[in-house]
């Protein structure tokens, strides 16, 4: 939770240290997000156990577009579930848009640590991986659709485990 609040501060510090012409409405320089939106979560425990079900998803994302069409940032993604519990995601991620003046089309992905909490039961721990694409659907708007994967590390009352989430989300982009 120290990492949030942490990454949460730093991105915030960063925003408000910067110029105002740093929000000129290009998509280059400091960049800050979020989105919301739908998931369907799959959880596979060792084979033994697999529950399959919908979720909310949320993310927040910070960084830096050094071009256009290209974004390099710090991304938490989250997925909460009545049975699966919080699925965390802190993902380093890229960003390429299709179109050089970074409208229209775009693909993501990136790699980062997962962590899943549950009310009464061990935190579990495992590297993941995110791909994704998306669509602009007005100025600062875009619809996207992601994967994330990850293998977790068994906990003292869990086995190993796997998350596969598929999500829709709703998301908005400062720059």
């Amino acid at each position: 939770m120290k990492l949030k609040a942490c990454a949460v501060f730093l991105l915030a510090s960063m925003a408000l240290a910067a110029q105002a012409k740093t929000f000129d409405g290009k998509r280059k320089g400091v960049i800050i997000g979020g989105g919301v939106g739908g998931a369907n979560l799959i959880y596979d425990e060792g084979g033994s156990f697999e529950l399959n079900e919908f979720s909310l998803a949320i993310n927040f994302k910070g960084g830096h577009a050094p071009s256009e069409s290209f974004e390099i940032y710090l991304l938490n993604s989250a997925s909460v579930s009545q049975d699966v519990g919080l699925f965390d995601f802190l993902v380093i991620g890229v960003t390429k848009y299709l179109n050089r003046a970074g409208k229209g089309l775009f693909l993501f992905g990136g790699v980062g640590l997962a962590f899943r909490y549950l009310l009464f039961a061990d935190l579990q721990v495992g590297a993941g991986v995110l791909a994704g694409v998306g669509c602009d659907i007005a100025r600062h708007w875009s619809i996207q659709g992601d994967i994330l994967y990850t293998n977790l590390e068994p906990g003292m009352f869990s086995k190993k485990s796997s998350i596969v989430s598929y999500r829709l989300t709703l998301n908005f982009l400062a720059f």
